[in-house]
């Protein structure tokens, strides 16, 4: 009989544990973003930075109150402009490009975007809660379209130069505002950073950054 109080005791408990702060939540993200890239060669160097929107769904999965593994999945749009001092080929459906010497050359590229890291919140203060949240980011292209600065290229699919993966990693900051029950709208910055070259050539490592504006909701 005691067993039985006891095993019912700590069943209640968890339940109760549960119900109170659900170990799983989503939230979708619409977010904002400056990307450019950096070079490690003179003779590929970076040309200016991008605008575009990133679309994402994250699952925060909460192995204590206030930590919780983050998963994502969404699209990435990023890029930037090159300036290439010495001619360069690119690669397109089969078919070689040549840019001259001196020509900067916009390429916008799309990725599924796989970001993975661990998030940290604060006590709920009032109707508010800030995160920080730390991660890497696996990469997956899906287009890539280059645009030169002589019009020799027009937003071309240039797929065939570009690295089928792509890696970096994340850092941000945020706060979540409770709107009532377990949905809150969510607003924060957020850093990213490329480990892996994203080109095919091989003069230069080329990286991407992005600064990322977080807007979205949790629920």
């Amino acid at each position: 009989m005691k067993r039985i109080l006891v095993i019912s005791i700590i069943l209640g408990a968890i339940i109760s544990l549960h119900a109170q702060t659900p170990p799983i939540k989503f939230n979708v993200h619409v977010d904002p973003q400056f990307s450019w890239f950096n070079s490690d060669d003179e003779t590929v160097e970076p040309d200016g930075s991008i605008f575009h929107l990133q679309a994402s769904l994250q699952m925060d999965y909460f192995f204590a109150e206030n930590y919780a593994f983050a998963l994502g999945v969404g699209i990435n749009n990023l890029g930037g402009s090159l300036l290439y001092s010495d001619s360069t080929e690119f690669s397109s459906k089969g078919e070689t490009l040549l840019v001259e010497p001196g020509q900067s050359v916009k390429l916008n590229l799309q990725y599924i975007d796989i970001p993975v890291g661990l998030k940290l919140k604060t006590e709920e203060l009032g109707y508010t809660t800030f995160f920080l949240q730390l991660g890497f980011n696996p990469m997956i292209i899906l287009n890539a379209k280059a645009t030169s600065e002589d019009a020799s290229m027009d937003k071309e699919d240039i797929r065939e130069s570009v690295h089928l993966f792509c890696l970096g990693y994340h850092a941000g900051i945020g706060v979540e505002y409770k709107l009532g029950g377990s949905t809150a709208l969510i607003g924060g910055i957020r850093w990213t950073s490329g480990l892996t070259d994203v080109t095919d050539n091989d003069r230069a490592n080329v990286k991407l950054n992005a600064l990322s504006i977080q807007l979205g909701i949790l629920f």
